[in-house]
């Protein structure tokens, strides 16, 4: 039955995107499908499934348990089908795939070489995404939407964790995602664009209600990590804002924040008190450093990696949990490192790291040095805020290893799609003669993403 449904679920992607190319006017409606589906794959407890495996190892440690195939995939194939062949090229592909060929290479050190090959497949799917939403972007309609459909999904996980943590009583909520630290994380991709554009003085509803939406759920999850880095990107990206052009509307923000946060300081507290009274601080033991022991010493035994997807099964066989201080209690022998960037290179080596840290800040830099660049265009303030978000997710992987895991992924490469898709609009990759003349345009025509008023 399972081969059926996949069968017949490929088999439909062809004429779907016939109808959409005969059906442009609907495109919009399906971009904001892709920008709301990452938030609820695979949720819900796992009660709900949006994807299939046609190989799957329920049962293995790993983060990626089989080759899956996801209704996001789907219909991501069916909209770069049914784009012009003659479309924007997509840029940025070449370090994506060279961090490809260090997990396949990670498969010769690992004891199961098919696990490694799990998460090569899931992340060919992501540049499948990001593919997609680069060549997307030469529709101006295309942002707008699928940022519209991640607040609704955000908005979502805000109604999911008030009922969690009011009705069933869960300290820590976790929304769709099950963890409040995935569910915290999951946060920056979306509330840095809108809060960019009220920053900017975009008017509707929407610019107010993604900054409004993120404080909520990181308030909710009391994740100290996601409600510390919330106030960073906050005030960084008000900065940056501010120091493009200063406007009234930044003033009356500024004094509007100050009172939220002197209004939302009780509520940090006691949500702080609650949690720590459920789960009381020990000073004996940092579960966060013995892990990360654990991982340099596997490191310095393995500097080729011991192969993607793979850590768990190595930490506890050979015995680096023990060796790092790792204590034995339920769930530490089934989890990874709490730090990305350790993860990666346990598991693909220097060259994996390499290529993983070429992968991330390529499109950083490109929607922070495109952002500034066309300052009064407001695809500038979306490439600052998109900028933001990638930085945000950087830094909050120092804390978690959840970065590596699908959802975050998706919404990894719906952002970085955005960024490079909106820099090519505004000929980031153009000679400066020809940057100069898109700036006078810019200058002349400001404000192309015009859906993002239209309520």
């Amino acid at each position: 039955m399972k081969w059926i449904a996949l069968l017949v679920a490929i088999s439909a992607v062809v004429p779907f995107a016939g109808w959409l190319r005969r059906h442009p006017s609907e495109t919009p409606k399906i971009w904001m499908l892709v920008g709301f589906l990452p938030f609820i794959l695979g949720g819900f407890g796992g009660r709900l499934h949006f994807y299939m495996a046609a190989i799957s190892w329920p049962d293995w440690p790993g983060y990626a348990k089989g080759t899956e195939i996801s209704s996001l995939d789907l219909l991501a194939l069916s909209l770069l089908l049914s784009q012009p062949r003659n479309g924007p090229h997509v840029r940025l592909l070449w370090p994506m795939g060279l961090y490809v060929v260090a997990v396949l290479l990670s498969a010769m050190q690992a004891t199961e070489p098919m696990a490694s090959f799990f998460y090569a497949f899931q992340f060919a799917r992501m540049i499948l995404l990001y593919a997609t939403i680069v060549r997307g972007c030469a529709d101006p309609r295309v942002v707008p939407s699928i940022l519209t459909g991640m607040l609704i999904g955000l908005c979502f996980e805000v109604l999911d964790a008030l009922w969690q943590r009011f009705h069933l009583g869960v300290p820590q909520p976790g929304g769709t995602f099950g963890h409040q630290n995935s569910l915290g994380l999951i946060t920056h991709f979306v509330v840095f664009p809108w809060a960019a554009l009220l920053f900017a003085g975009q008017r509707g509803v929407r610019p107010w209600l993604g900054p409004m939406a993120g404080l909520a759920t990181v308030v909710l999850t009391v994740s100290r990590g996601a409600i510390g880095l919330a106030a960073v990107g906050y005030g960084l990206l008000y900065l940056l804002s501010a120091w493009r052009k200063w406007t009234p509307r930044k003033a009356f923000l500024l004094a509007g924040g100050a009172m939220a946060l002197l209004s939302l300081m009780p509520i940090v507290i006691s949500s702080f008190e609650k949690r720590f009274a459920h789960d009381p601080l020990s000073s004996d033991y940092d579960e966060r450093a013995a892990f990360i022991k654990a991982a340099r010493l596997m490191i310095t035994d393995f500097p080729l990696g011991v192969g993607a997807n793979s850590y768990v099964v190595v930490a506890n066989t050979e015995g680096y949990n023990s060796k790092g201080g790792v204590a034995p209690i339920i769930g530490s022998d089934s989890a990874n490192v709490h730090n990305v960037y350790f993860l990666v290179a346990a598991e693909t080596g220097y060259f994996g790291l390499a290529t993983y840290l070429l992968m991330l800040f390529r499109p950083l830099i490109v929607a922070f040095r495109s952002g500034w660049r066309y300052r009064n265009d407001i695809r500038g303030d979306v490439l600052l805020g998109l900028g933001m978000s990638l930085l945000m997710i950087y830094v909050h992987s120092c804390f978690e290893w959840i970065f590596i895991t699908f959802a975050p992924q998706y919404l990894f490469a719906i952002d970085a799609g955005m960024a490079v898709g909106l820099a090519t609009q505004l000929g980031y990759w153009r000679s400066r003669t020809a940057n100069r003349v898109e700036l006078a345009a810019a200058v002349a025509g400001a404000g192309r993403l015009t859906n993002f008023s239209a309520e």
